[in-house]
């Protein structure tokens, strides 16, 4: 007997135990499951925060946000540019930033930024609207000028891949969105790395030759090809290139079409049989080849030109590439590395980013049905917790995005008269090099002799308006009142005539004159100052967009250092002596390199 009370006892202590720790596990996720609705609580209450402190709790999907780009107006509802969740244009544009971003003299949201590109970005965004998963949106596209521009702000702007493109070296994808959707369709197959550069045709030679030495025994490899009339297509290997004279099998080898004529939308053809011993073509008769019936092939002619084939549908999907031979403008090569850890971010309207999910330790010291319940909890309280830390982290560089970028006083906005083109920029652009012409032509002193104290009449208040009333000789004082008690902004003063004047009680016929005169006046003294440039429009929007990309790398805005502007040939001459005039000496070089 009493061997069995002593085994009841242990009997009973082990069940309490065990009781006790299944009490303390689920008092442990409970724990935490508060401690994550509490981060989530004090996210909203700083934002709410934020929201009255400097933004509009009014905003609807509705409104008309009047955007001034470098002088150009861009109009868009709020709901069109706030559609990428956890984008830097989402952020700004929520209305929790209103009151505290730059605005021109006429209250439009001022943004430094190339009209050109971030007109290319609007444009995208409003085909997000009215696009779907199975036919997604083109992406941002301008002409060869303002790519490498364009792709700085799809950066800025958090609309491309994290901090750096993924084709860092390429001068065919330099567009942040193609970059990422390359990155999709090999991470669909579990073949996503890191893009090195192995070869390019205009720097080793568009010959079969230079294109095996660089590239033969290399792994995995995509080509990218750019055509003399625009297209821009390619295909990718997990088999290595060779000069053995053989077909080869290439189980996850794809070709792709990205843009150009006739390719609506980028496209993805893979192999018709992922067993294919003709998949690639390894000789050096061709350079990159693709598939039995030369589904893609890269050939030199007789002419030293060197030509691309396409005859889609053989071993790989036709998609949209139209058969036909084309000369190539440019081909390049990436060796692609496999990586274990995501290098490019996944944006949607409803998923900006894929979250990590932390790696939880398993339970398995209580019954199978507790431990998958437990486990499963662990697993979301992990998944969320990752979602709160993105969300967090979003938040944070979101006000350091809007404080470096989108704040400032509105009588920095310069207006630059460029023989007849008008150019917006902030002072601080114009500032950025500072033994420029530019620099101290638009210091502080400077600047001042140009009058940028004038008067800011928009932004006057009630009592403002009344002061001033007060102060014009020969207007009865009743006038000030009257303007007073109808609570008259700056902005409302310049708008009132005749009429308007009449309905608030101001009637007399000679003060009503004096009063409009006055009015008048400082319409023409609260008109932009604008400063003429006397070069050529052409080459000084370059100078502008260079001194912008160094101002923006300067404060950590874009990572990757700005190239030297790209020029047409015609203008190349007539840009260094402009640039040699603002930027004397060796300060030239930040320009020209």
């Amino acid at each position: 007997m009493d061997e069995i009370s002593a085994s009841n006892k242990r009997l009973k202590s082990a069940r309490d135990s065990l009781v006790q720790d299944l009490d303390n596990e689920i008092s442990a996720l409970d724990k935490r499951e508060t401690i994550l609705n509490e981060r989530v609580h004090e996210l909203n209450r700083k934002k709410h925060e934020i929201a009255q402190a400097h933004g509009n709790l009014n905003v609807t999907d509705d409104d008309l946000v009047e955007i001034n780009a470098e002088g150009k107006i861009i109009v868009a509802k709020r709901s069109t540019l706030t559609q990428i969740q956890g984008s830097r244009t989402a952020a700004l544009f929520s209305g929790r930033w209103d009151k505290k971003l730059m605005r021109d003299s006429h209250g439009r949201i001022f943004l430094d930024v190339d009209p050109i590109c971030f007109q290319a970005i609007v444009d995208y965004l409003t085909e997000v609207t009215i696009s779907s998963q199975d036919c997604p949106p083109s992406p941002p596209s301008v002409d060869d000028e303002h790519k490498i521009i364009l792709n700085h702000q799809l950066e800025l702007f958090g609309l491309g891949p994290d901090n750096s493109p993924s084709l860092p070296d390429s001068t065919i994808i330099n567009d942040a969105i193609n970059c990422n959707m390359l990155h999709e369709w090999l991470e669909e197959d579990e073949q996503d790395g890191e893009f090195s550069l192995l070869y390019r045709g205009t720097r080793d030679g568009i010959t079969n030759i230079a294109f095996h030495s660089k590239c033969d025994e290399k792994g995995c490899t995509l080509t990218v090809i750019e055509t003399t009339g625009g297209k821009v297509f390619g295909g990718y290997s997990n088999t290595a290139w060779s000069s053995i004279g053989a077909w080869a099998g290439a189980n996850k080898a794809f070709l792709f079409a990205l843009s150009g004529v006739g390719i609506s939308s980028p496209c993805k053809m893979m192999l018709q049989n992922a067993n294919d011993i003709h998949a690639i073509c390894c000789t050096s008769v061709y350079g990159p080849a693709f598939g039995n019936g030369h589904d893609m092939y890269v050939n030199e002619s007789k002419v030293h030109l060197c030509k691309v084939g396409l005859n889609p549908g053989g071993s790989y999907d036709q998609g949209p590439l139209p058969r036909g031979e084309y000369t190539i403008k440019e081909m390049e090569v990436f060796q692609v590395t496999k990586s274990s850890t995501p290098v490019r971010n996944t944006y949607s309207k409803s998923n900006p980013v894929q979250p990590v999910t932390q790696a939880v330790e398993e339970v398995i010291r209580f019954t199978d049905d507790m431990n998958k319940a437990i486990n499963a909890k662990q697993a979301h309280l992990a998944q969320t917790e990752s979602e709160i830390l993105q969300l967090e982290e979003s938040f944070m560089d979101e006000q350091t995005f809007v404080d470096k970028f989108a704040t400032g006083d509105a009588k920095d906005v310069v207006v630059l008269n460029v023989i007849g083109t008008l150019m917006t920029t902030k002072r601080c652009t114009l500032c950025t090099v500072d033994d420029s012409v530019l620099a101290q032509q638009f210091n502080d002193s400077k600047w001042t002799e140009q009058g940028c104290n004038s008067p800011r009449v928009k932004e006057w208040t009630p009592d403002e308006v009344s002061t001033w009333a007060k102060s014009i000789e020969g207007l009865p004082v009743e006038v000030s009142v009257t303007l007073y008690e109808n609570e008259i902004t700056g902005q409302e003063l310049l708008a009132l005539c005749r009429d308007d004047l009449k309905t608030i009680g101001i009637e007399r016929v000679g003060t009503l004159a004096l009063l409009l005169k006055e009015i008048d006046e400082l319409k023409r003294a609260s008109q932009d100052i604008v400063t003429l440039i006397e070069h050529s429009p052409y080459c000084f929007d370059k100078i502008l967009n260079h001194l912008r990309l160094i101002q923006l790398h300067s404060i950590g805005l874009i990572v990757k250092k700005p190239t030297v502007p790209e020029v047409d040939e015609s203008q190349k001459q007539r840009f260094k002596k402009v640039v040699k005039y603002y930027f004397p000496g060796s300060a030239a070089k930040i320009i020209l390199g």
